[in-house]
């Protein structure tokens, strides 16, 4: 991925939750399934929790507590 600023990334993982959430919409309300549904809020739930709450820091050397 390019180098971009910190606002830069919050928008574009932004933007691509958001399109997640009309794509699920969609699937719910076209029966699409429970497991594709479970697999677009997983990858949801995986780009918060490594963009947002920052969990990849744990791992690095100047990261965590």
């Amino acid at each position: 991925m390019l180098k971009q600023s910190g606002y830069g990334i919050v928008i574009v993982i932004g933007l691509v939750l958001a399109a997640l959430t009309v794509l699920e919409y969609f699937m719910a309300i076209n029966h699409i399934g429970a497991a594709l549904l479970m697999l677009v809020a997983t990858l949801k739930a995986i780009l918060v929790i490594y963009f947002f709450m920052h969990v990849s820091r744990l791992w690095t050397a100047e990261g965590g507590h």
